[in-house]
């Protein structure tokens, strides 16, 4: 049997004024799976993955009955130009948390850092000639966000909504790379979106949040195919097909 990574039990959020924002929320995750938290904006996914990795807002308390998460723990946010740091250049940030988090010298960072972003198809004249993120492309800075969480050597990869900022095409490229990575790696992964097709593409297991709880869960063959809830039917019929393409 795989080892657990992630197992929450009965998580509820609340406010600052304490009413309930995630009622009872419940997961586990094995090393090396995929869980797709989907639903529209306001159900709770996100407030749900920060508190995995604690990361509430100020304000917010959460309470569980049991809450185990590895300590190998990494997050890819949502805006990738607001996550860097928008005064430090992007290679600096990246070789300060190799340094930091793997434990190594300024110089094998660097060489650790390089190979990252040959890996993530970034341009290796960022060694030679360092950018800030306003510099680079939307697509450039999420790539650099991923290239960050790696660094960390996660067991676990927390992924909030991170293709949304972009256009369509660096969106697909983005789900791309990291279905590749986690194949590669074998990291578990929760991803987050409102986007059931986004999803599915990622994702073995689905859960349905809607209203700070999760109506519906199963396999992703399950979902798409023998949807349940009302819900879950509502969101699978937003999935837009292309005109004239066969089914």
């Amino acid at each position: 049997m795989s080892e657990m990574v992630c197992e929450i039990e009965n998580l509820r959020i609340y406010s600052p004024a304490g009413d309930p924002l995630v009622k009872g929320v419940s997961f586990s995750l094995a090393a090396g799976e995929t869980l797709g938290l989907v639903g529209e904006s306001g159900s709770g996914k996100t407030l749900t993955l920060k508190s995995v990795i604690g990361l509430l807002p100020r304000g917010i308390s959460a309470r569980t009955q049991k809450r185990q998460v590895t300590e190998e723990t990494a997050m890819i946010f949502q805006n990738p130009m607001s996550s860097l740091d928008p005064l430090c250049p992007v290679f600096r940030q990246l070789c300060e948390v190799i340094r930091i988090r793997q434990k190594v010298s300024r110089m094998e960072a660097r060489r650790r850092g390089a190979q990252l972003l040959h890996r993530l198809s970034l341009p290796e004249s960022l060694m030679r000639k360092d950018r800030y993120p306003g510099e680079l492309s939307g697509g450039q800075c999420q790539r650099i966000l991923i290239a960050i969480a790696l660094a960390c050597s996660p067991r676990l990869l927390l992924c909030d909504e991170p293709t949304t900022a972009l256009d369509v095409t660096v969106q697909k490229q983005t789900i791309e790379l990291i279905r590749n990575l986690q194949k590669e790696l074998g990291f578990a992964m929760i991803f987050v979106t409102h986007n059931l097709a986004v999803a599915s593409l990622l994702c073995e297991r689905l859960a349905v949040m809607r209203d700070g709880e999760i109506i519906e869960t199963g396999t992703r063959r399950e979902i798409l195919k023998n949807p349940q809830h009302a819900y879950t039917k509502k969101l699978k019929g937003a999935i837009l097909d292309i005109p004239g393409r066969e089914a």
